[in-house]
């Protein structure tokens, strides 16, 4: 974790800004002027921006060079380094002994894990303990991190279709199959693999269905049509929105309501408005049916009051994005970005954003700054290309804006981020 420079963060806010009386000195602002003086002083020709100048006040990186280092004193009328914080880390780092990363680089690969002759229990404990340890820590940290170790430990499992399996063990191998082959296509999803997300939710779909497991497949197909949304296929998304509600009476309400919910967002996309609106009214009911512990753990999560105001609220943002009228429901926004709690991060942080973007189109651009960068201080802690694809939307939203003060405050934070130009 990385400690805040608020001692540089400080110094920026007690500089008055040349272009905007009465407020203090932006990250652009401050680059522009290390920039100039570097030049005027050294004819060094740099490209500071704000977004470094954003990893200086996260603490992202606590040293910068020489030069840099005495442009900043310069412009921020510092006498030392420390007075703006700088802190020079790499002299409590003891150096990697000489030749360590060339032996490091020549461990050769790991040997693959035979395939048992029978499945065990033991077997079956592994698959199940890898499936929740990896779809918790995907909630938390995002699709890419640990990405190799879910895919990696996903090929093994897959081969125990191919061991004998007694007959008492078949469905809890295939459920656990289909768990941990789900999760690694979700965290495909959210790292930008789609044809290999789709791959994997094929076969964890076909587990589910070996197994018999209609709230397995039901959660699947919610995730499938999700996918083909996200990549712009309405039509496919349809299709097995509609594919996924053939005998949904058979499912708790909670798991019905799911698929009530993709179902409207597949008819959203499609323009189909008013089936669209009886499709939420559906999910809002069956919902509303379901217990408080109506809802068996899948992957880690479960289908929630907060997923469910951010799956139904997405169905609505979608009809006004494509002017079939103002359905904006702050309500359900607010469940979303509040209701998910410290378990599912990701999640909050995606409701946070797709609010922020929606308010900085159709609303008050102050409300949507303030929502957004709390959002950008949580999404800096996850690896997500769809939490990145947010981050763009919103900073293009926050484009039309740029005049006040919040709005830019919040463009150079996630340009920081993302690690753009600022």
């Amino acid at each position: 974790m990385t400690t805040p420079n608020t001692r540089l963060r400080a110094a920026r806010e007690r500089t008055p800004s040349p272009h905007h009386p009465g407020e203090c000195l932006s990250r652009q602002e401050l680059a522009d002027r290390v920039n100039a003086h570097l030049w005027e002083s050294r004819a060094l020709r740099t490209e500071i921006d704000a977004g470094y100048v954003g990893k200086l006040e996260r603490g992202v990186i606590r040293w910068p060079g020489g030069h840099y280092r005495a442009a900043f004193r310069a412009v921020l009328n510092a006498d030392t380094d420390a007075q703006l914080g700088f802190r020079n880390t790499r002299r409590a780092t003891a150096p990697l002994p000489e030749g360590v990363p060339e032996r490091l680089g020549a461990f050769p690969a790991a040997v693959p894990r035979p395939v048992p002759g029978t499945v065990r229990d033991s077997h079956l404990r592994e698959v199940e303990g890898a499936a929740e340890l990896f779809g918790r820590w995907d909630q938390v940290h995002g699709g890419w991190s640990m990405l190799e170790g879910a895919l990696a430990q996903a090929r093994w499992a897959t081969r125990l279709v191919r061991a004998d399996c007694p007959g008492r063990l078949r469905g809890r191998l295939y459920r656990g199959l289909a768990d941990l082959v789900g999760t690694c296509a979700f965290k495909l999803f959210d790292s930008g693999a789609h044809e290999e997300s789709y791959r994997y939710f094929r076969f964890a779909l076909a587990c589910a269905e070996e197994a018999g497991d209609g709230h397995r497949r039901a959660k699947i197909l919610a995730r499938l049509v999700r996918l083909a949304l996200w990549t712009d296929q309405p039509d496919r998304a349809l299709t097995v929105a509609e594919y996924a509600l053939v005998r949904a009476d058979r499912l708790s309400p909670a798991r019905q309501a799911m698929l009530h919910a993709a179902h409207a967002k597949a008819l959203a996309a499609n323009l189909r408005g008013q089936e669209a609106l009886r499709a939420i009214g559906a999910a809002d009911e069956a919902f509303h049916q379901a217990p408080d512990d109506d809802a068996d753990t899948l992957w880690a999560d479960l289908y929630t009051a907060a997923h469910h105001a951010g799956e139904t609220g997405e169905a609505l943002a979608t009809l006004q994005a494509n002017g079939l009228g103002r359905f904006t429901d702050d309500a359900r926004f607010a469940v979303a970005r509040t209701g998910f709690g410290a378990h599912y991060p990701r999640a909050r942080v995606l409701a946070e954003l797709q609010f922020a973007s929606l308010v900085m189109a159709t609303g008050d651009p102050v409300e949507a700054a303030l929502v957004g960068t709390d959002a950008v201080d949580s999404a800096e802690l996850i690896s997500s290309e769809r939490v990145g694809s947010f981050l763009r939307a919103l900073d293009r939203n926050a484009g039309r804006h740029d005049g006040i003060h919040e709005v830019r405050d919040l463009r150079e934070r996630i340009r920081g981020t993302l690690g753009s130009p600022g």
